[in-house]
């Protein structure tokens, strides 16, 4: 029997919901889904404590993990720098149109933010206002910003802090880049949590101690959309 459905039976002989039995391991309910679909697996601490819930064997003997292939390996780097030069390609374009509007100003100011799929088409906004991301995936983060005339940025900083008033508190770094002299872009690789429902903040560290903070952008996973 696949763990999958042992985990599906198992659950259901003890009358337990999807819900219920998430809580008894503290993950979220798409986790347990995923786990009942074969869509992914426990981890092992994870298959401990259902073995002991549900009362059934779920170690098993780590698998191999087959190789890829030679022609699929180079057809994916072929595809990873195609989405490279792509994001380049729009970041350049973005910076020129931004000197030619009276830059620099005065202090350091971020031009834009943009998410990207792992196909490196662009996320846009919902007709909400927020951004939607498929959970557990990864997306890249471009960040554009100039340069005061008085003040370099030093560093790039994202932070996200569930939504809500009265938690800024629980603001959480998830990235931060170092600028060299004369960059005025930055790439990020997140990774979507499975929940997620927040305000997304990116933030500009200048060399001389100055912070300039962006406006927030609303995140969350299609699964938590309202």
């Amino acid at each position: 029997m696949d763990m999958g459905k042992a985990i599906r039976e198992g659950r259901e002989r003890l009358g337990m919901s999807q819900e219920a039995l998430a809580e008894r391991l503290s993950v979220s309910r798409q986790a347990v889904s995923k786990w009942e679909m074969g869509t992914s697996v426990p981890s092992p601490e994870n298959r401990r404590a259902l073995s002991e819930i549900l009362g059934a064997d779920l170690q098993v003997e780590t698998e191999a993990v087959p190789s890829v292939p030679l022609r699929r390996w180079k057809r994916l780097t072929l595809a990873a720098g195609l989405l490279c030069l792509a994001l380049l390609a729009a970041l350049g374009w973005i910076l020129y149109s931004a000197h030619q509007d009276g830059w620099p100003p005065e202090d350091p100011q971020i031009t834009g933010v943009y998410f990207y799929d792992a196909a490196g088409q662009e996320i846009a906004k919902s007709d909400f206002d927020w951004y939607l991301f498929p959970p557990d995936s990864t997306v890249t983060v471009a960040v554009t910003f100039q340069d005061g005339r008085e003040h370099t940025v030093d560093q790039v900083v994202l932070f996200l802090y569930p939504t809500g008033t009265g938690v800024a508190e629980k603001r959480q770094q998830v990235g931060v880049r170092r600028i060299r002299d004369g960059q005025t872009f930055a790439l990020f690789r997140w990774e979507i949590p499975a929940s997620l429902y927040s305000h997304f903040e990116v933030q500009l560290e200048c060399g001389d101690g100055q912070t300039v903070s962006a406006s927030h952008w609303n995140v969350v996973d299609r699964d938590s959309a309202f």
